[in-house]
């Protein structure tokens, strides 16, 4: 008997990430839909320094967590056997890797799951590295890194023109590609930028939130992977005030969500975008999904994603708590979890991340 598509994908999901392997020689239904989509719920990454953890959660009745080491046993991911403290960027399920510290003119791509990594180093030096994209125009994805600097040059009338050059890498061809943006409309906006910790990968291209010193309007820029171009998405509903900056996430995979936390409240609101990303943003409409209030430490930038389902409206937020003990909230409705995570994490990385089976390019 063959089962219905959608009962076949509600079985996968059901399933931990690392036992999808065996699932895909099943049945050829099975490995199409492995091969082209990610089946599981987000999972929260930590990366303490010299280990990873990957932090399952729960939303039942009683919200639990699951706690997984992963293994890093790639020569990219060590040095001398031991394992290098990365900031990492969850991008089309795959991690885009770059080193805290150390030698950071290098990045690794990488997939836990697969236990592949690629890596990438530039031709010219001091690179601030955005994330990993691909053409969403073409038929096969053709996978991309985007970087920038910053340089300066001296002008006929004697002054100093800063520019960005953006360092664009083809996976498919190996070779990197250089662009010098004159776009005046970046001088006022600042305070952001493109922060690579806090950048989002949805549809292929990277967004970040900026802000603009001129109109006090926060705002979410683009790099467009199909054009190679930073450009404005669109200007957020609500200008500084006494919140603290807004963190951008991504919701339903084709959404988006902000986190908007009070600095002198434990109030916290959750807004998203109506309707799916798509274009220019010229059309977003913002609505508010969720209010909540939740004691934490704001000195740590939480981590959090959002969910609508069986269980209703929902917000699993990793944090610290007013002790600086690190923490999950789970919130739904009127109920809220706080659950204790049971390891130190003074120095980390830690995103939500769908798992995948997508291979490193």
């Amino acid at each position: 008997m063959k089962l219905p598509c959608e009962l076949v994908e509600e079985i996968l999901y059901r399933v931990p990430p690392l036992s999808l392997l065996r699932c895909k020689t099943v049945c050829k239904q099975w490995n199409t839909l492995l091969n082209h989509l990610s089946l599981v719920r987000p999972q929260l990454l930590i990366w303490t320094g010299p280990k990873i953890y990957s932090v399952g959660v729960s939303l039942k009745d009683d919200p639990k967590i699951d706690i997984r080491e992963l293994p890093v046993d790639n020569p990219y991911l060590k040095n001398n056997n031991n394992p290098i403290p990365y900031n990492f960027l969850p991008s089309d399920g795959l991690l885009f890797c770059v080193p805290r510290w150390g030698n950071i003119n290098r990045v690794v791509v990488w997939n836990p799951w697969l236990r592949q990594t690629r890596l990438i180093v530039p031709q010219e030096n001091c690179f601030t590295f955005g994330g990993i994209g691909y053409d969403s125009g073409r038929p096969e994805k053709g996978y991309k890194v985007f970087g920038y600097r910053f340089l300066d040059r001296k002008l006929n009338n004697g002054k100093v023109q800063v520019y960005r050059r953006l360092a664009i890498y083809k996976f498919e061809t190996n070779e990197w590609k250089y662009i010098d943006s004159m776009n005046e409309d970046e001088s006022s906006q600042i305070g952001i930028g493109i922060s690579f910790d806090k950048n989002v990968s949805l549809n292929g291209n990277l967004y970040w939130i900026a802000y603009n010193v001129k109109t006090g309007e926060y705002l979410i820029r683009c790099f467009d992977f199909s054009k190679e171009t930073i450009k404005l998405f669109c200007v957020l509903p609500w200008k500084d005030d006494s919140s603290d900056v807004p963190i951008l996430s991504a919701y339903r995979r084709d959404r988006f969500s902000v986190l908007k936390q009070f600095n002198e409240t434990n109030k916290i609101e959750i807004w998203v975008t109506e309707n799916k990303i798509s274009g220019d943003g010229a059309n977003v409409v913002w609505m508010k999904f969720m209010t909540v209030s939740i004691p934490f430490d704001k000195d740590f930038c939480p981590s959090y994603f959002i969910d609508n389902n069986t269980y209703g409206k929902s917000l699993v937020m990793c944090c610290k708590d007013e002790d600086k003990n690190a923490c999950i909230y789970v919130v739904k409705g009127n109920a809220s979890t706080k659950i204790p995570i049971g390891f130190d994490v003074y120095e980390v990385c830690q995103r939500f991340h769908v798992p995948s089976l997508i291979p490193v390019p």
